[in-house]
């Protein structure tokens, strides 16, 4: 966990976390959390503030206070946060002060040109991918009951220590499914969460690259802004490994939507 204070000149403003950045989607015109790089606001309280190396707002539909949006430790964090549930004054120290720059003027009509908004979406897209990917897979094992098992990085890392395993000659596998205790597995049963884990990122990194080919064909703001994770794509976009997949997916269909 990352932690920050906000700072507008000596003024304290609050804290944040990582968890606490902030995207408008338009969309649904909705404020939706996000990663830090591609941030347009945080939010403290229920408040959004933003700091000027933040992604550049799109839309003048949201209230926000320019601030420093400054890293600390977890010590800091916690001292500031009891201060600010008790009502504790909090002072800046002078020599302590980063001036804040304002904000440079940006043309609405440069802001939100469609090259920006391209780029925006496919940041966009590519979160949403790797989120899906992470969120894991539903598995039937050989006891006819449905597992889930999450797919981080951590989890990857793991599957490939597993597959290690198998591939050695041990023929009871330890690990675990969400939620559950760690237990052995039979070789049958690990190699299908791998082959399923391994096809779930497969299709989803596959999609995501003929997704991104798509939204650059398009020519206009609206279009762009319109697109979703697991729209359908055309086929002129689709790779031949995208085509493959839905092919096989759909019985020889290959324009269907993500489920």
């Amino acid at each position: 966990m990352t932690y920050y204070k906000l700072i507008n000149g000596t003024t304290f403003v609050g804290v944040a976390t990582q968890s606490d950045f902030r995207v408008f989607q338009h969309k649904h015109q909705i404020i939706l959390a996000c990663d830090e790089e591609v941030a347009q606001y945080v939010q403290s309280g229920d408040a959004l503030y933003r700091a000027n190396w933040m992604v550049p707002v799109t839309t003048d539909k949201i209230s926000y206070e320019t601030v420093e949006v400054i890293k600390i430790d977890e010590e800091e964090y916690n001292i500031l946060l009891d201060a600010v549930e008790t009502g504790k004054e909090i002072e800046i120290e002078q020599e302590t002060e980063i001036p804040v720059e304002d904000e440079p003027v940006v043309d609405p009509n440069e802001e939100t040109t469609i090259e920006y908004i391209k780029a925006s979406k496919i940041t966009e897209m590519n979160y949403v991918c790797n989120k899906v990917i992470e969120n894991g897979i539903d598995v039937v094992l050989s006891d006819g009951k449905t597992y889930h098992f999450s797919l981080t990085t951590q989890d990857q890392l793991n599957l490939i220590t597993l597959s290690s395993m198998v591939a050695a000659g041990e023929t009871e596998i330890p690990y675990h499914a969400d939620g559950e205790l760690c237990r052995y597995y039979s070789v049958e049963d690990i190699t299908l969460v791998m082959n399923t884990a391994t096809a779930h990122k497969t299709y989803h990194v596959t999609y995501f690259n003929s997704l991104k080919v798509y939204i650059e064909a398009l020519e206009t703001i609206e279009e762009v802004s319109a697109v979703e994770y697991g729209v359908a794509i055309p086929e002129e976009y689709q790779s031949d490994i995208l085509k493959s997949i839905l092919a096989s997916m759909t019985g020889g269909e290959s324009d269907e939507a993500v489920d």
